[in-house]
């Protein structure tokens, strides 16, 4: 196991050859990358033991300033909904249909549309919500304008995160 004085000794040495491959002694070039590997072996070991240790007692990635891993768990009924994937939007005649992917746990499906700078938030207005995801006509828009399109899942408990947004024009 590493203790401080190894772990400074390693980094010394690294910061030494590395001096002199950069001051022209190309011959030392494998032997920094030796010694880069064992230093960065010594942290990698360290690491892990902290982020193991970790599990027990929380403070000890905390004190190191690692970042503490979520445990991985089974969804459940109370988690968050997940994206509505595969969203597109057609025309069918002069009207717009969304369409998207089904979500687990979704009861509707929310639309909101944009006519501005769709980067900014308070430009998005709700537009329609709707029980299925599979066909969703889009009526009441202004032909020949602009408009962006995002669909969300929403539940009794939870909404799902908006999808990427979609560009087109009223026809």
């Amino acid at each position: 196991m590493p203790d401080l004085e190894k772990i400074q000794q390693a980094h010394e040495r690294h910061r030494s050859i590395f001096s002199e491959v950069l001051g022209g002694a190309s011959e030392k070039e494998e032997e920094l990358a030796s010694a880069r590997n064992y230093a960065l072996n010594i942290i990698n070991l360290l690491h892990g033991v902290a982020l193991l240790t970790g599990k027990y007692d929380s403070n000890i990635p905390q004190k190191l300033d690692l970042v503490q891993q979520q445990p991985i768990t089974k969804l459940g009924a109370n988690a968050g909904l997940g994206a509505t994937e595969n969203f597109r939007l057609v025309y069918e005649g002069q009207i717009i249909v969304a369409r998207g992917s089904a979500v687990k746990g979704a009861k509707s499906y929310e639309i909101w549309i944009c006519e501005g700078d769709p980067l900014t938030e308070s430009n998005w207005r709700h537009h329609i919500t709707s029980g299925c995801v599979n066909r969703i006509e889009m009526t009441d828009l202004t032909p020949g304008r602009l408009y962006y399109f995002r669909i969300r899942a929403v539940s009794s408990h939870a909404t799902g995160p908006w999808s990427n947004f979609i560009s087109m024009m009223a026809i």
